[in-house]
């Protein structure tokens, strides 16, 4: 496993590095803007059976994911849209009902797949974590997971868990305010994960323990109580 930091001015050499991509064909499995979601969605938006996947839970909480039309809720075609609000609950803890969760209909379990997504952290103390999971749990591909500002993981750096179930930093700051591009690019075969913030590598051949198939992410606001972060532009493609 290797642990980068990313170069100033080094974008071109960091999509090459990690062009693994390149020559498969590209299957969707899920592609998620939000901007047809609701502001006043509550339950289950989606099924799982359509490309955009089936999200949850919305509006059980004041703090459960909301979409929302924020001024800098930008597409990555330069149009404005919506994004997903999420808000670290300490009350609802013990439960999910704060987290934003997505599912969709077929596994993905062998060859590579992409997960990639858009995230703001509202301010220094914003953090979040990411897993995958199978049907029935949310660490189902285990131990796939990123984390800011939980787990002893920094809230100014990237922290990524590895086959033993222990976390490791990135020295790669995050911004604060602005939008950033997370992409995971996981080989089933060699049970490797690569993560990417802005088209550089950050974290290379990170190894991951199996259990059961891909098929759905969740995105949990950490600590401290109150932190806002927004998730927008989530896609999940296999590759063969």
């Amino acid at each position: 496993m290797r642990l980068s930091s990313l170069p100033p001015l080094a974008l071109a050499a960091g999509i090459a590095a990690i062009s693994m991509c390149s020559g498969l064909a590209e299957t969707v499995i899920i592609r998620q803007s939000f901007d047809d979601f609701a502001p006043d969605a509550a339950g289950t938006v989606g099924v799982e059976k359509d490309e955009g996947g089936a999200w949850k839970d919305f509006g059980k909480r004041e703090s459960s994911p909301k979409a929302t039309d924020q001024e800098f809720a930008q597409g990555k075609d330069g149009s404005k849209g919506r994004s997903i609000r999420i808000i670290r609950d300490d009350a609802a803890v013990q439960t999910p009902d704060f987290w934003l969760l997505g599912s969709w209909l077929d596994p993905v379990d062998t060859g590579k797949a992409r997960i990639s997504f858009r995230v703001l952290r509202d301010s220094p103390d914003s953090g979040f974590s990411f897993h995958i999971g199978n049907a029935e749990k949310n660490a189902g591909v285990n131990t796939i997971a990123l984390s800011i500002g939980n787990h002893s993981t920094s809230l100014e750096k990237l922290g990524v868990m590895t086959a033993d179930g222990k976390w490791e930093t990135t020295q790669t700051p995050l911004p604060v305010g602005s939008w950033m591009q997370i992409a995971l690019d996981i080989d089933f075969s060699a049970s490797t994960y690569t993560v990417s913030v802005d088209g550089l590598p950050v974290g290379e051949a990170i190894p991951f323990e199996r259990d059961g198939a891909l098929r759905r992410i969740s995105f949990l606001p950490t600590h401290p109580n109150g932190n806002v972060s927004y998730i927008d532009d989530v896609e999940v493609v296999a590759l063969d």
